[in-house]
């Protein structure tokens, strides 16, 4: 007969061994920026349509005024540097600039989270939910837990049981290190801090 594992003896889904970096994994599930990138791409797209239109235009003797260039260029051109509204017009152009340089570098949060293997070439992603039921199910094994709970706030697990035990200190312990298995077990790419909560009877 083969012998039944208890629940801290399961083998782990993934061998945690080798594998994709941490830093490869989570580049590797870095969500696109598709929407600040259409939004750049439409707006250069509009200035080269619009300066594109002028030039040819221009070029054809039969300038097209869509935009007021020439007061513009004026303005421009009379307009000293240390002139508030010229400063003001550079302060906005920075900023924008600066807000397109985070969206680039700074990376947002993905649907899935990377996960270890023990192939170099493989990596697997699990959805964030599907983690956290992944946690409430484990944390709900532990003997003395009514009911659990779980959710994935970045790189932070939740996790909240209620009980009928008076005394909740033992429970919490056991309910932690069943987690922290389960997360071993998963081997995510990075490191998943863990907050357990016990609710006992009201």
């Amino acid at each position: 007969m083969t012998e039944d594992r208890g629940p801290s003896e399961r083998m782990p889904l993934f061998v945690p061994r080798r594998g994709f970096g941490d830093g490869a994994a989570r580049r590797a599930f870095r969500p696109s920026r598709g929407l600040p990138a259409a939004v750049a791409a439409l707006a250069l797209l509009g200035i080269g349509g619009l300066t594109a239109v002028h030039v040819v235009s221009a070029l054809l003797g039969l300038p097209v005024k869509i935009v007021p260039y020439d007061e513009w260029a004026r303005w421009a051109s009379t307009t000293a540097w240390n002139d508030g509204r010229a400063l003001a017009v550079a302060a906005a152009l920075t900023l924008i600039g600066l807000v397109l340089i985070l969206i680039a570098v700074v990376p947002g949060r993905g649907r899935m989270i990377p996960l270890r293997t023990g192939d170099p070439d493989l990596v697997v992603g699990m959805p964030r939910r599907a983690l956290a039921r992944a946690l409430r199910a484990r944390a709900g094994e532990v003997d003395g837990v009514r009911t659990a709970g779980a959710r994935m706030r970045g790189w932070h697990a939740d996790v909240s049981v209620r009980t009928d035990l008076r005394d909740t200190t033992a429970l919490e312990g056991r309910v932690r290190a069943a987690v922290e298995d389960e997360l071993a077990r998963l081997a995510p790419a990075h490191r998943v801090s863990l907050r357990v909560r016990v609710h006992g009877p009201s």
